[in-house]
């Protein structure tokens, strides 16, 4: 039987993970930054979430040791895919007016709730102007839905996981040809040599499923990027460190080698309604230091959900 990834976070009552994860530790004294990574904020003007991404906002801008940026890991919005198109961009109104108190530069990726129509439920035609992706690449990415940028040693690249399934005229996890060959030549050409975060809204890989529902939990064609063996390799051919991740909602590490997967939880908790597997809504921070290693922490913002 499949099992979906929204069954998954409603019926689950397991613990998380560890608070905090750590690279193998470079020299105490190399040069570092800190990065904030945001995921999976869900805003609507339903149960606080404003007040809930406002107050996570805040958390960030008082951090004792400023990031020097802020990276989203998509679903910016509560749902972009049934609702119709007022309804979704009333949401991206309000995630922006919240996102305005940040004092940080931000950078946006896409999640599928951030998606106009893709759904078979989809309220927007096929043919209008801001169905599918066009909206949120106007808006955040100059009208693009990836992209990379280097930072002080580092490089990062924000990738579009969201697939079109046309079948069931929905999402699933999924890196398009254009994308692959683009990410090739952004690896091997700007990005060569340098130490490498891979940011992308569906993980490429996952335990949580398992360790709910067994071992041989079959799984549905949205939870993970499902073309990911075709390109895996293509990582360990270059200095990737890191892949960070959201859409499951879970707090998350797994290591392949000399990279680590980290599913980042989420700032809305289980979409504002409470924690998840007992973690509480927060954001990750990563320190990148110039030997290449890092340190990843999860940090509770303080919200409690409303009833």
């Amino acid at each position: 039987m499949s099992f979906t990834r929204r069954q998954f976070l409603a019926t689950a009552g397991l613990a998380a993970l560890g608070q905090g994860c750590t690279s193998p530790s470079g020299s105490a004294n190399a040069e570092s930054f800190d990065f904030a990574f945001l995921t999976d904020m869900h805003v609507q003007p339903e149960r606080g979430a404003t007040d809930g991404l406002r107050l996570c906002v805040r958390s960030v801008n008082a951090l004792a040791k400023r990031p020097d940026f802020a990276i989203t890991g998509g679903d910016l919005v509560m749902d972009a895919l049934d609702v119709g198109l007022e309804r979704s961009r009333m949401e991206f109104g309000l995630f922006d007016e919240c996102m305005r108190g940040l004092e940080l530069p931000v950078h946006h990726t896409l999640g599928n709730h951030d998606v106009v129509g893709w759904s078979a439920k989809g309220l927007v035609p096929d043919a209008h102007h801001d169905f599918g992706k066009k909206l949120f690449a106007e808006r955040y990415g100059r009208g693009r839905t990836y992209r990379s940028f280097s930072h002080r040693g580092w490089r990062f690249v924000l990738l579009d996981s969201v697939g079109y399934d046309a079948a069931t005229r929905s999402y699933r996890g999924w890196i398009d040809e254009e994308q692959l060959a683009w990410l090739r030549a952004d690896l091997a050409g700007p990005g060569r040599g340098m130490p490498t975060v891979i940011v992308t809204h569906i993980p490429f890989y996952s335990v949580w499923h398992q360790v709910h529902s067994g071992p041989t939990a079959r799984l549905d064609a949205k939870a993970l990027v499902g073309n990911v063996h075709e390109f895996r390799k293509l990582f360990d051919q270059h200095d990737v460190r890191l892949v960070l991740s959201g859409h499951g909602h879970v707090v998350e590490r797994i290591e392949i080698g000399r990279i680590a997967y980290i599913q980042g939880g989420a700032v809305s908790g289980m979409w504002w309604k409470g924690p998840v597997f007992g973690k509480p809504e927060g954001y990750g921070v990563i320190t990148c230091r110039s030997d290449g290693t890092f340190d990843w922490n999860y940090r509770d913002f303080g919200w409690k959900a409303r009833t």
